[in-house]
């Protein structure tokens, strides 16, 4: 029954539990929800690092849960998650344990075996932190601009350029829809027919401008060719 009412509480009252009573069960219940998340997000922005650094994460909030003040408990994780990767701390940046190695392995073929993950690894990181914390997370645009330390207008942008930069790794330049054989050429028998009729209204609706002064130059050539065929009065006189 205890546990029922643990999952029935928000995030918020989960940690404040916790915070007050240290009751082991509240801490578990927040691990359950974010467990998986916060190591998927991890993963994908270090995998070298990300079972030691999930790890020292968990160890640090079992320890140490903060007292929220009007903020998501959502929010705090990420944002403390997305530290711990910018940090150099030694505890952190270390090597990693070799016995956690064999734990490695399957996160590496996943990852080299998803054409998803391998686009997303080519992304710069902060384009990369964007996209995954709006997309994957779920966080607000204005958080992950918070996160980053950047204006909400240049965070807009970094995530499109980001989906863009995703899209072309997985799919290349853009393409066109396939078309058959028989659909080109009717489009192309459709495209000369139209450009007939063009052609044809052109050619009707064109008018020869200044009539009169045709109609004086004909009449003004045949005269003067009649004028020149007939002998002159002088010769005939002469």
């Amino acid at each position: 029954m205890f546990a029922d009412r643990l999952c029935s509480l928000s995030d918020e009252d989960l940690i404040q539990q916790y915070y007050h009573t240290r009751n082991r069960q509240a801490f578990r219940e927040i691990f359950r929800r974010y467990k998986e998340p916060l190591f998927r997000y991890c993963a994908q922005m270090d995998l070298a690092r990300c079972n030691l650094l999930m790890e020292n994460f968990w160890l640090s909030l079992l320890s140490e849960p903060p007292l929220l003040e009007r903020q998501q408990l959502k929010n705090w994780l990420y944002i403390r998650v997305n530290r711990l990767l910018k940090s150099g701390a030694s505890e952190i940046a270390g090597e990693t344990d070799p016995q956690q190695a064999p734990l490695q392995d399957p996160l590496q073929s996943a990852f080299e075996q998803s054409d998803m993950l391998k686009a997303l690894q080519q992304l710069p990181r902060r384009q990369r932190n964007i996209f995954l914390l709006y997309n994957q997370c779920g966080l607000s645009l204005a958080t992950v601009a918070d996160i980053e330390r950047i204006s909400l207008a240049e965070c807009r942008q970094e995530l499109a350029d980001g989906g863009n930069s995703l899209e072309f790794n997985l799919h290349g330049s853009a393409r066109k829809p396939w078309v058959s054989s028989v659909t080109l050429a009717k489009q192309a028998a459709a495209a000369e027919a139209l450009a007939k009729e063009q052609e044809q209204a052109q050619t009707q609706t064109v008018k020869p401008r200044f009539t009169w002064g045709l109609r004086w130059a004909e009449k003004s050539l045949k005269s003067s060719s009649s004028e020149t065929s007939k002998p002159s009065v002088e010769i005939a006189q002469a």
